[in-house]
């Protein structure tokens, strides 16, 4: 590929959701990731796509677009590739104190199954995914983004997107942009009932039950700050599992699958950096999810898109703006 339209620096929920819309939109892609597409926080993820009372209030409008625009994201990745995304929508139950709340009809997706969808669907409109390949440090000429120095060279764009999650944070430093995110490792197991099953969402302050459309049942998970190790401990698991018995006593006679943990970034306010860099023309973020990087995808995509051709985002972004807490470029 010659020098494509837009660069995109990331290839987890984020990235992969953004290069999808923007090919879509007539934009060539490429995007770089340092180890392998999907992976990191997004194969880590449960896959909720959170009810508003689990979110800041200024991240309700963009949750709201979101859960409007999954629906058909996972209809048109089915009917391009033919992957399924897992996608259900079921009761959440949800105990906070002393509230008991029920939704009727709460979506989710399996995050893994949807990034292989987006993936399959991004490579057969021509875009470009190279892994391994990790940026060192963004490259400008006064004003204007030009590339990322790489491993494998320059590769440049006309227009840079940085979404690669935790990571971003050292990318946006190698040209004096400071954000500031916090590790914060979770970690999560799968397991399955061997009789009877679980056809809700159960959700309270210690522990939360998915039962997933291929029979698994995710229960998650931990919140370690400022932990950027992928391992899981056992004290973990137990605690995960006796809240999770607690919770939903039949989980006594289940069976284990597997155990994982991610690392995602959060900001010290809880809300993502989304939109363009000031003082740098071409250079745009996406990061900073925390734990709605899956829900809020498909709305990241859609209003950063919008910016990127120049058109009026559906969601303004200012409460998103990466020097809402007086980060400056030099």
């Amino acid at each position: 590929m010659t020098r494509p339209d837009v660069l995109i620096i990331g290839t987890g929920m984020i990235g992969l959701t953004l290069g999808y819309e923007l090919l879509k939109r007539g934009q060539t892609v490429r995007l770089l990731d340092q180890s392998t597409a999907g992976q990191g926080a997004t194969r880590a993820a449960a896959g909720m796509l959170a009810t508003d009372e689990e979110l800041p209030e200024p991240l309700h409008e963009l949750a709201a677009l979101s859960r409007t625009l999954y629906p058909e994201l996972v209809r048109q990745l089915l009917d391009e590739t033919g992957l399924g995304s897992g996608y259900l929508e079921q009761p959440f139950c949800l105990h906070r104190g002393n509230q008991f709340l029920t939704f009727e009809q709460v979506g989710q997706i399996d995050s893994r199954l949807v990034t292989q969808a987006l993936r399959s669907a991004i490579e057969r409109r021509g875009g470009v995914i190279e892994e391994d390949t990790s940026v060192s440090q963004l490259v400008r000429d006064k004003q204007r983004i030009i590339g990322a120095e790489t491993n494998r060279g320059l590769r440049t764009g006309r227009q840079i997107i940085v979404a690669s999650g935790r990571g971003s944070e050292a990318v946006l430093r190698s040209i004096g942009i400071t954000i500031d995110t916090c590790p914060v490792k979770g970690e999560c197991l799968s397991v399955r009932l061997m009789t009877g099953c679980l056809d809700r969402t159960l959700f309270n302050e210690q522990v939360y039950l998915v039962p997933k459309a291929d029979g698994r049942i995710i229960i998650g998970a931990t919140e370690r700050s400022g932990d950027e190790s992928t391992t899981v401990s056992l004290d973990s698991i137990r605690l995960l599992v006796n809240q999770a018995i607690r919770l939903y006593p039949p989980l006594a006679e289940a069976v284990f699958v597997e155990a994982w943990a991610g690392v995602r970034p959060q900001t010290g306010d809880g809300l993502p950096y989304l939109g363009p860099v000031d003082g740098i023309e071409g250079l745009f973020v996406a990061t900073g999810h925390h734990r709605h990087g899956i829900l809020l995808a498909p709305a990241t995509a859609t209003v950063l898109a919008d910016c990127i051709m120049g058109q009026k985002p559906k969601v303004m972004l200012g409460a998103f703006s990466h020097q809402r807490q007086g980060e400056k470029t030099k």
